[in-house]
């Protein structure tokens, strides 16, 4: 790169943060004014940035800026979740962005006179959504998990797919081929050889990872490094297989497990910002006023149409019988701003129409970066209060996240699932972790005390958070970062100390003869107690207080239901009669709230297996 070129990169990523820093502060779209910057300094305006200066090279630095956002995204994708909108997800992918080209290609065809080729290349391009602007949109917001996901989702899968759509119609209008059941193994061909790359290279450096082969201050650049390989490698075999591979690969790596996976994310968010400030600064610094002004009110009627019209059709199309409700389907019908890879492919599109000697490059680029803009600052500007309108924005499933994957914990998550709460444990120890998985339950393995961590974990979702670790300053140490990060109801810790524990045995979490965590876990492991369900009578025990109770030795507390409403224990809890309390206790033990409360039944705490019969 030459010092010119070196100088002008400088001053776009320097231009970029800052606007991504402004927009930050006013609390608006950072793409919005990361394309105002980049036109303002272009030649055309104040004439600070000459994106000529990089030459041929621009296209290749764009291209390795866009693999690195789409492995960001893919590390945000689970299986699980995926499998579990598997329908929608598909149908947005093919019928959505069917719909979504086809109403682009017309509204451009009809409002602004383009050429049927130029409509074609823009229609193919307005396939992609993009995570880069999807995912702080929502991210911001309390939504409904479903939609969150399933928005984030189709942002990352639907940019390869739309990039090499998008790249196969250009070829098709420079007429390089002329058959369709030939545009469609184009199409198909780079996915199949991108996502197998993908796979492959996730399984492999996942495996390397969890082997602690790579120094843990080489594994950031490693990682980088190796998506970047593997994504040119693709692209060799399979042109354009690259962006595809550098997706499954992330997701390939997000669902490993990875306990650098926390870091990992932290490392390329960083990066992703600062290539996001250079690419849109260097993109829209080509971009030509004269071209946009041309295009008129033309353009926002395009704009509208596919706001209002294409994705509402795309959504309600594609997720039809899904279980999302129709307040939900409308949210996502609202939500389709176009980011980084519309911008990118448009400008190489620009590119490869203007070496063919063909018109319509310069007004494809505008028209794509308007869009961009209108997309972003609309729906930006508007996705709170459409939320609030809608009734996503407080979350309809709440759920419990259990720091640890000891005994004790896993007897909680147990008791939780069985009665249809939504559990969620978070362990460090890989043993530990495979332990609760073989259980069925969803375990998420890495730090507590990450907030990206907890974040992953659902903790936006979750109403209930304990910590049960053996480590009672770590406990107290989780609670207090979920408390200040999360919209918690209950965020309780769980003491060892035994200065403590006699204290928080009476009146904290898990009230009666608590033995600590420790010893719990000792019990539980050697089978010496179990789980007996008691109902409340009316009479005197009604408004008596969990702590208050009489308990045997080693006996505690575990959970406290009324109606469909379900708590962890704590001392402080009143008793109503027809509330269910779960203790455990001694096996064979007798206890003194058999007095006070009337038997139901006892389980083995191992498999919650009953071992004496319910009663009534």
């Amino acid at each position: 790169m030459s010092e010119t070129a070196f100088y002008h990169a400088a001053l776009a990523v320097a231009a970029g943060l800052a606007a991504q820093t402004l927009a930050a502060w006013l609390a608006i779209p950072g793409i919005v004014l990361l394309l105002g910057t980049g036109v303002l300094l272009g030649p055309d305006l104040l004439g600070l940035i000459d994106p000529d200066v990089f030459g041929d090279g621009q296209n290749d630095l764009v291209t390795l800026a866009v693999t690195v956002i789409l492995f960001e995204g893919g590390l945000a994708l689970d299986w699980a979740r995926l499998r579990q909108q598997q329908r929608s997800l598909g149908l947005l992918l093919t019928v959505g962005a069917a719909i979504s080209m086809v109403v682009a290609m017309l509204a451009a065809r009809a409002l602004l006179d383009f050429s049927w080729p130029t409509a074609i290349l823009f229609g193919a391009l307005m396939i992609v959504t993009g995570p880069t602007v999807v995912t702080p949109l929502v991210s911001r917001l309390p939504i409904d998990r479903p939609v969150r996901e399933l928005l984030i989702s189709e942002g990352v899968v639907i940019d390869p797919i739309g990039a090499i759509v998008a790249i196969v119609a250009a070829d098709y209008v420079l007429g390089r081929h002329a058959a369709l059941a030939e545009s469609g193994f184009l199409v198909l061909g780079p996915l199949l050889v991108g996502g197998a790359a993908g796979v492959v290279a996730g399984l492999a450096l996942a495996s390397v990872l969890r082997r602690r082969w790579i120094a843990e201050e080489l594994v950031n650049a490693t990682v980088l490094a190796s998506v970047l390989v593997v994504a040119a490698l693709a692209s060799r075999l399979s042109a354009d297989a690259g962006l595809m591979a550098a997706v499954a690969q992330g997701m390939t790596m997000a669902n490993a497990r990875l306990r650098v996976l926390a870091r990992l994310r932290e490392f390329k968010e960083t990066l992703t910002v600062i290539l996001l400030s250079f690419i849109f600064v260097v993109l829209a610094a080509d971009l030509r006023v004269s071209a946009v002004l041309a295009l008129g009110w033309g353009a926002l009627g395009v704009g509208a149409l596919l706001m209002w019209v294409a994705r509402p059709l795309a959504v309600l199309a594609s997720t039809v019988g899904s279980a999302l409700t129709l307040r939900q389907r409308l949210f996502v019908a609202w939500i389709c701003p176009r980011g980084i890879v519309a911008a990118a492919v448009a400008a190489l599109f620009h590119f490869k129409l203007s070496n063919a000697g063909l018109p319509g490059g310069s007004e494809l680029e505008a028209l794509v970066f308007v869009i961009i803009a209108l997309t972003v600052t609309v729906q930006g500007l508007t996705v709170r209060p459409v939320a609030h309108l809608l009734g996503v924005d407080e979350p309809s499933v709440r759920g419990t996240i259990i720091v640890s994957a000891d005994h004790l914990a896993l007897l909680l998550a147990r008791l939780l699932v069985a009665l249809d709460r939504q559990v969620v444990v978070i362990d460090r120890s890989p043993i530990l972790a495979r332990r609760a998985r073989k259980e069925g339950l969803t375990v998420y393995e890495g730090d507590a005390l990450s907030v990206d961590t907890l974040e992953e974990a659902g903790a936006r979702y979750a109403d209930t958070i304990i910590a049960l670790t053996t480590n009672h300053e770590l406990n107290a140490l989780v609670v207090e970062r979920a408390r200040a990060s999360f919209r918690l109801e209950r965020a309780l810790a769980v003491t060892d100390d035994p200065e403590a524990k006699e204290e928080a045995g009476r009146s904290g979490v898990l009230p009666g003869e608590f033995p600590g965590v420790g010893d719990a876990n000792r019990l539980l492991r050697l089978g010496r107690l179990r789980v007996v369900e008691y109902v409340v009578p009316a009479g005197e025990v009604v408004s008596r207080r969990l702590r208050d109770l009489s308990y045997g030795e080693s006996e505690f507390a575990l959970l406290l239901a009324r109606g469909s409403k379900v708590l962890i224990a704590t001392g402080d809890q009143t008793l109503a009669a027809g509330d269910r309390v779960w203790v455990a206790r001694p096996a064979k033990a007798s206890s003194p709230l058999a007095v006070l409360l009337n038997f139901h039944a006892e389980h083995d705490a191992r498999t919650l297996e009953p071992v004496v019969p319910r009663r009534g």
